[in-house]
């Protein structure tokens, strides 16, 4: 009986099998082939040169900085977004008024388009009809003006800006899942004994969360490797390089320059990458639940 059921399981299971193989596993292996290759995308012609383009891609100076300003994307995640989020959690939790408007408006943000995102912002950095200089310039700041997307000392902070905004409402409800699950009867007990609202947070909250924590973290890394429309939107990845970030230098390569086989390189080096920051993660997530 246990052997039908198997076989009746495989059946159903199958299309969805071929699905995954046909759009997901071939798509990556074609992509590991195309790396090896002088490629233009377009061209019938390919030049199998090896490993050449991995050489290349680690020389090349413009990808380094965009792996840089990926990392520095992750890593501002995982310091500013998910504490932010843990604080706005933890605030909403409580049976304030307004609690339910107030969390609508944090998760706005991710309901929205990041494209349209994107534009948004873009307007209103505007160094001429944005709104952020025109509310600078109305109470008498008009010496902190700026071309906050033009100039390399503030584009990349003012996209990390627009970043944050728009994730740290997507972590806060997910928090506030979280804490949920936590047991009421643990914080009296813990009022009980004398506990601040900062020792609840510290002792009890953070403990509980851990693997909450933990998954978030993951998503930072893998999500920072992954964006790629709302950079786009807002600066292209100038000025000179200040923004670029993995997604965008391989778009560039791939669809401007028509560097297919070198774009492939940069595809799998990002993979490699994700694949041993997540592997340290889990191991990490692994030593800090055995303690």
């Amino acid at each position: 009986m246990r052997k039908k059921n198997n076989v009746v399981a495989y059946f159903f299971l199958f299309p969805a099998l071929i699905m995954f193989a046909l759009f997901f596993i071939y798509p990556n292996l074609e992509v590991i082939y195309l790396s090896l290759f002088k490629w233009a995308g377009i061209s019938p012609k390919k030049t199998f040169i090896g490993f050449y383009n991995f050489q290349v891609l680690f020389s090349d100076l413009d990808f380094l900085k965009a792996v840089f300003n990926t990392l520095m994307i992750a890593f501002q995640s995982m310091v500013v977004q998910v504490p932010m989020a843990l604080i706005l959690a933890i605030l909403l939790n409580k049976k304030m008024k307004g609690n339910g408007t107030f969390s609508t408006i944090v998760f706005l943000p991710m309901v929205i388009s990041l494209v349209a995102v994107g534009i948004i912002w873009r307007w209103l950095y505007d160094p001429e009809y944005g709104a952020i200089n025109l509310i600078l310039g109305k109470i008498g700041l008009q010496g902190l003006q700026h071309a906050w997307l033009g100039d390399v000392n503030t584009a990349f902070l003012s996209v990390l800006a627009t970043i944050n905004w728009v994730y740290i409402g997507f972590y806060t409800v997910i928090f506030m899942s979280a804490l949920k699950g936590i047991s009421p009867e643990i914080f009296e007990a813990a009022k009980v004994d004398g506990f601040n609202e900062f020792q609840t947070t510290l002792r009890i909250r953070i403990p509980m969360l851990k693997e909450t924590i933990g998954v978030m973290f993951i998503m930072c890394i893998s999500g920072s490797f992954k964006s790629f429309d709302l950079i786009w939107v807002m600066t292209g990845g100038g000025p000179v390089n200040s923004t670029e970030i993995v997604t965008t230098y391989l778009y560039r390569m791939a669809f401007r320059r028509m560097e297919s086989g070198y774009a492939s390189a940069i595809s799998v080096t990002i993979f490699l990458i994700c694949l041993v920051l997540i592997a340290l993660q889990l191991k990490l997530m692994k030593i800090t639940a055995q303690e």
